[in-house]
C-alpha cells in the first residue's frame, strides 16, 4: 500500500477523479448518453479501487465483522493529515455486498455496505470523505488534462445539459412518494435504500426505465438531508 504519509503525492478529492472520468468518456462519444458514461465511470473507479491500482485515504474510516461488530487485529491506522488509509480488502467487501445495502456518492466521496450472512460473516464498514493519489489516474486520466484541475472542478462541469431521459418520470415518482408516504423513520439521510427501492418499483409497476440505483443516491441523500434540516 502506498505510503499516505508521503507529502510528495498529491491527494485530491475523488469526485474529481469521477467527474474527469465522466466528461472523458461524453467526450469521446464512448456511450450513447450521460447515464451510460456516469455508470462506465462509476465501474471503473470502483474496478481499480478493488484491484489496488488506485490508492485511498478517508476523513472517517469504519469496518466491523463478526458477532460482536469486532473490528480487525491491526485496523488502517491515521497518516499525519488525520486521514485512514483504505485498504484494497475493504473495497472487495463493498463490491461483494447486495446492491440495496450499498451507498455510493461520489460527490461527497462517502460510502457505506453491510454484508449480511450468519451472525459470523456478517460485515460492514463506511469510508467518508474519500481521496485519492492523482498520479495514480493518469493512465486513464492525464494528470495535465484540464478535465482535473488542482484547485476544485473544471468550469465546464457547471455548464447546464439536457437531463437523461429517466429524470423527469424519476423526479414525478419521488416527488409523489413524499407527499403520499413521508420520509422512512430516521435521520439525515436513514432510510435512502427504503425510499429507492419504493420509486424503482412504481417506475417498474408504470413501465418506465429505471436509472441506475447510484445515480439516484446524491439526489434522494439531497431531498432527506434539505427535508428533515427543514424539520418536515
Amino acid at each position: 500500500m502506498t505510503d499516505t504519509h508521503n507529502p510528495s503525492i498529491k491527494w485530491i478529492p475523488v469526485y474529481q477523479a469521477f467527474d474527469g472520468l465522466r466528461r472523458q468518456y461524453i467526450e469521446a462519444k464512448a456511450y450513447y448518453d450521460d447515464e451510460a458514461c456516469w455508470r462506465a465511470a462509476n465501474d471503473t473507479l470502483l474496478r481499480r479501487l478493488r484491484s489496488g491500482q488506485l490508492e485511498s485515504r478517508s476523513a472517517h474510516y469504519e469496518y466491523h465483522e463478526g458477532l460482536f461488530g469486532a473490528e480487525p487485529d491491526e485496523p488502517p491506522k491515521p497518516d499525519s493529515d488525520g486521514m485512514t488509509p483504505v485498504p484494497r480488502w475493504w473495497w472487495v467487501s463493498l463490491l461483494n455486498s447486495d446492491h440495496v445495502k450499498r451507498e455510493v456518492d461520489w460527490l461527497a466521496g462517502d460510502f457505506d455496505f453491510q454484508i449480511s450472512g450468519t451472525s459470523y460473516d456478517d460485515c460492514s464498514g463506511s469510508a467518508y470523505g474519500v481521496e485519492i493519489d492523482q498520479s495514480q489516474i493518469a493512465s486513464f486520466i492525464p494528470a495535465n488534462s484540464n478535465l482535473i484541475e488542482s484547485e476544485g472542478l473544471d468550469p465546464s462541469s457547471r455548464k447546464g445539459r439536457a437531463p437523461a431521459n429517466w429524470w423527469p418520470d424519476f423526479a414525478v415518482e419521488l416527488a409523489i412518494y413524499v407527499h403520499e408516504e413521508g420520509l422512512p423513520a430516521g435521520s439525515g439521510r436513514e432510510g435512502q435504500s427504503t425510499v429507492i427501492d419504493a420509486i424503482f418499483k412504481r417506475l417498474a409497476a408504470a413501465g418506465k426505465s429505471e436509472p441506475g440505483r447510484a445515480t439516484v443516491q446524491p439526489v434522494v441523500n439531497a431531498v432527506l438531508d434539505r427535508i428533515r434540516s427543514a424539520g418536515n
